[in-house]
């Protein structure tokens, strides 16, 4: 039994100032500050932590927002006891239509060339497979797709950046013209395409655009209901295929979950209609949205790449199909293979704060990191975090930021560096100035690291989630011909 812990839907940023509009607004981001230092301090065993008022008025500057609420052990207790039960009712009732977190293989009408993904327990090589699907360069509107000379693609998909909380694509789902274009988050840490279903009546789903069916007709039907557990809440939904397209590319009867309810406060409060997971098939047993480029042939190289910058807005951050844009980045790719086709996770033999070493990584005992571009922060084991967070010793209000030092992840002997300008949130009175150039602290209000506890149960934990908060300062290229993840610094850091 599978659980898709992808902790999606959180997002990053650097400073800037944003006006608050609403009291919600203002009140959200002092408690994301609150449940930090809450956090941190029962890590630490403090009596104690400054809780920030509710009466800032104006603006609020911060450097990383990050993270929808409570994600909690308490929770993933709650989904293992869940799925326990629903396992027992599986057994006694086969022909039920519900699953949770389970293999979508065994209950998924997969074709030939679907199953065939799963054939080899090794390197997932391209599969040789005949699917009808062509690009329609003269009926669409193609901004930005580049067609080689060797008649294969690099699809660029603009990613806007919400506020800092977001990075969201644009995903056309269906052949309803005007009607089937969709805000979505790519992300690498879950492995199914969700899009908000017009029979979804919560919040989030009303806030949201959402897929009609009956204005599609190219829909297929398979109905399967499914739950899928993420760290940041529930999607139910059913499972069917669907013609889905990216920025050209054109992928048909592609497996998609029409979400008809939505679980979570990062649902109800997100400014998104669906989720396209990047992660590895093992995650699901079906094939993710890039299987299908992949089977294809049509892409450039099976690699894709996320360049997200921190400014907000449509300010250059893009998703790469079939490559990179090598101007992003300072100086050369750096590669790491893939720990285990499942998470994009990679080995890092050391953490360092400053320059001592924490004693968390050794050679001997590596850590697992999962580069996540659906997560915003960084997370870890919670014995783990405590000592990190020891060593770091954030005061409630930046009282030590100048003397904060860096964090180090070394990873195949390479050290991607997290100075405090990147790791620490703050939130000010005057949204004025940066902390680490405020000549008088005494207007900062609340100051917090961006590293959060978070336990994953074997077989996939313990692990560490590279978030937005690293790939935003290092831009991160996803290999599936040679499973591998490269790691390069982005040019566009302010």
């Amino acid at each position: 039994m599978l659980l898709i812990a992808a902790l999606v839907f959180l997002g990053t940023a650097k400073h800037f100032t944003v006006e608050l509009k609403s009291r919600h607004t203002q009140e959200h981001l002092i408690e994301i500050v609150n449940m930090l230092q809450h956090s941190h301090a029962q890590l630490l065993e403090e009596n104690h932590y400054e809780k920030i008022g509710k009466g800032i008025e104006g603006a609020l500057q911060f450097e990383t927002v990050m993270l929808e609420k409570n994600i909690q052990k308490k929770n993933l207790k709650h989904q293992n006891h869940h799925n326990k039960k629903q396992e027992h009712h599986h057994k006694k009732r086969k022909n039920t239509n519900m699953v949770v977190n389970e293999s979508l293989m065994d209950v998924i009408p997969l074709t030939s060339e679907e199953k065939g993904i799963f054939e080899e327990s090794g390197a997932l090589s391209p599969i040789d497979i005949h699917i009808e699907q062509q690009m329609e360069h003269q009926s669409q509107k193609l901004l930005t797709t580049n067609r080689n000379q060797d008649g294969l693609y690099i699809a660029d998909v603009p990613l806007t950046n919400i506020a800092n909380t977001m990075f969201i694509g644009e995903l056309q789902v269906g052949s309803a013209q005007g009607k089937n274009a969709f805000d979505v988050i790519f992300d690498t840490g879950s492995a199914l395409t969700c899009i908000a279903s017009e029979q979804c009546k919560d919040i989030g789903c009303q806030k949201s655009k959402r897929y009609n069916r009956a204005e599609s007709q190219s829909f297929n039907e398979i109905g399967k209901s499914v739950e899928i557990v993420f760290g940041s809440g529930t999607l139910k939904g059913l499972i069917n295929r669907e013609r889905i397209r990216v920025d050209g590319l054109d992928l048909k009867d592609a497996l998609f979950i029409e979400v008809t309810q939505q679980i979570g406060d990062a649902f109800h409060e997100g400014e998104f209609d669906g989720i396209v997971g990047l992660g590895y098939p093992h995650m699901t047993g079906v094939p993710t949205l890039f299987d299908y480029m992949i089977q294809q042939h049509k892409l450039h190289s099976n690699v894709f790449t996320f360049h997200l910058n921190r400014a907000t807005g449509n300010s250059g951050s893009q998703l790469i199909f079939g490559g990179s844009d090598d101007s992003q980045i300072k100086g050369e790719w750096v590669y790491h293979q893939v720990h285990e086709q499942f998470y994009w996770s990679i080995m890092a033999e050391q953490i360092k704060v400053g320059n001592k070493d924490t004693g968390i990584c050794t050679h001997q005992h590596k850590c697992k990191m999962v580069v996540d571009t659906g997560t915003t922060l960084l997370t870890g084991p919670t014995k783990d975090v405590r000592t990190l967070l020891s060593m770091i010793r954030v005061e409630p209000k930046c009282q030590n930021y100048q003397t904060m030092p860096d964090i180090t992840f070394v990873i195949d002997g390479h050290d991607y560096i997290l100075s405090p300008k990147d790791y620490i949130l703050t939130i000010t009175q005057s949204g004025v100035e940066a902390p680490y150039h405020h000549s008088s602290m005494d207007q900062i209000v609340g100051c917090a690291g961006t590293i959060f506890p978070l336990d994953l149960p074997p077989k996939q934990g313990p692990l560490w989630i590279l978030g937005d908060v690293f790939i935003t300062k290092y831009s991160a290229k996803f290999d599936r011909d040679k499973n591998r993840v490269g790691l390069a610094l982005n040019k566009n850091l302010e």
